[in-house]
């Protein structure tokens, strides 16, 4: 009788025990999160709100301070520092700031023209807020960041970050939605399972990152144009703080990988040959609001940049270009060009974006496969969708290939039909549709297996264990097998 009661006693004390390393990991993960993204605000405007030249918004703590000035400028400005952190416009003459009731702010002259918009229309009951941590935003109901501007919330100097090791596996992510629903007047031929979304809304934001881990993203390689960009700086810092990495206990008993990393497809040259300066100036901007956070690729202690390119148009000089930007300090990925090899200045990697032939395979650099491709603009695909059985053995052979960089193009680039993001024409029980369901499926066998060891270090080199090579989840059913 007392042997029970002793043994009783221990299962209650170690059931105790577990549930309250839990909660402590639970209240740290969201800790570290809150902490470093929410201060206390006021409100500045609210829907259907104005104000006039020489109206002054202060944050809290008194420290920031928007003015409306007299002359018609926006500016957002330390007061300790007495150092502009933001202004609307180069232009004054600005004679009413307002927050109309779709939740779009815009500064407008007394003619009516526009000097500024936030471009966050589509969002009704928005708020625009300033903040104790030099932040202007406008933020959605439920507190979401859809815009934003004034200070980042770190730096590099107190960066710190895991390395990613080969082989890779990456997904071209595009954050540009409801803006490419229609592309130079043509809809695009899908409908996604979550319907014609908003990239700024937080219920799309936590299912592409939970996509994203099930089909064992190592790296999301986001579309990115530049500074100012579909919201870049709302849309990217959302998804990596929801990224964020949770302490390791906690995402091994939820069963995620804990492992994705965002990085940016630099697409200016798809344009334009931007020059040394303009380049070195879109890194900084990279490392002043993204790079530093913990969420970002690394290889080799250096933070992954991918670069697009227009068929090899500037080849060679491309790549001085870059190479002289970066200075060494970053890990890029350059897309292939023919010759590329005999370029005098050679990239950290190579890769392909090509979809409309599904597998783009070059030895010792990439290997990249993309389930179909037709553009909105086109009567027909160029790539007509693979079938189930078809994609199993494509992805199969990326996994085989052993190559560095495993890319897939894309999760949701729409435009273009090359998504492998849920849509109702290739559906699954699983809620993933097959193309992600066989993406899962190939990756967790080898996993199982033993074939493919940890691929994140720390600073000193050291292995760090990833979830989907610790914990699997038990299934009756191969989600790759369903009819």
């Amino acid at each position: 009788m007392e042997l029970r009661c002793k043994t009783k006693t221990i299962i209650i004390i170690a059931v105790l025990a577990l549930a309250l390393v839990i909660g402590v990991a639970v209240l740290a993960s969201r800790g570290a999160t809150q902490v470093r993204e929410n201060y206390p605000y006021n409100v500045v405007l609210s829907p259907n709100k104005k104000v006039s030249p020489g109206h002054t918004s202060r944050s809290p703590n008194g420290l920031y301070v928007l003015e409306f000035t007299k002359s018609g400028s926006l500016v957002l400005r330390d007061k300790e520092k007495d150092e502009i952190l933001w202004r609307a416009s180069e232009d004054d003459g600005g004679s009413k700031l307002s927050l109309q009731t779709d939740g779009n702010m815009v500064l407008r002259k007394s003619n009516g023209n526009v000097l500024f918009s936030s471009k966050t229309h589509g969002h009704p009951n928005s708020q625009l807020i300033l903040d104790d941590g030099g932040q202007i935003a406008v933020i959605a109901p439920d507190g979401l960041s859809l815009w934003l501007a004034g200070k980042p919330r770190g730096t590099m100097e107190n960066s710190r970050h895991t390395n990613l090791n080969f082989p890779i596996r990456g997904a071209f992510y595009y954050p540009w939605y409801p803006e490419t629903w229609s592309v130079d007047g043509h809809d695009v031929f899908f409908q996604p399972t979550m319907g014609y979304y908003q990239s700024s809304d937080r219920k799309v934001q936590k299912k592409h990152v939970d996509d994203l881990k099930y089909i064992h993203t190592d790296v999301a390689i986001a579309s990115w144009f530049g500074p100012d960009t579909h919201n870049d700086r709302a849309r990217l810092t959302n998804m990596m703080v929801e990224s964020f990495e949770e302490p390791a206990l906690l995402t091994t008993l939820r069963g995620k990988n804990q492992g994705l990393k965002w990085s940016v497809y630099h697409e200016q040259e798809f344009r334009s040959d931007p020059s040394v300066e303009e380049l070195e100036a879109d890194l900084e901007y990279l490392k002043k609001w993204y790079v530093w956070r913990d969420s970002w690729a690394h290889v080799d202690g250096k933070p992954v940049i991918f670069v697009y390119n227009k068929n090899g148009v500037d080849g060679c000089g491309m790549t001085k270009r870059w190479m002289q930007a970066t200075k060494g300090e970053w890990h890029v990925v350059l897309k292939v060009f023919s010759n590329d090899e005999e370029c005098l200045y050679q990239p950290d990697g190579w890769h392909q974006y090509g979809p409309s032939s599904g597998v783009q395979h070059h030895k010792g650099r990439s290997f990249v496969i993309s389930p179909g491709f037709w553009r909105s603009r086109s009567s027909s695909p160029k790539l007509p969708r693979y079938s189930k059985q078809e994609w199993k053995q494509i992805v199969q052979d990326m996994v085989d290939s052993r190559e560095p960089w495993q890319l897939i193009v894309s999760y949701n680039e729409w435009g273009e039909g090359t998504a492998v993001e849920s849509e109702k024409g290739w559906k699954s029980w699983s809620g993933y549709g097959f193309y992600q369901d066989v993406l899962h499926d190939k990756k967790t066998a080898l996993l199982e297996s033993g074939l493919v060891v940890s691929n994140q270090t720390d600073l000193n080199n050291q292995t760090i264990p990833l979830t989907n090579q610790t914990v699997l989840v038990n299934r009756t059913k191969s989600l790759g097998d369903d009819d």
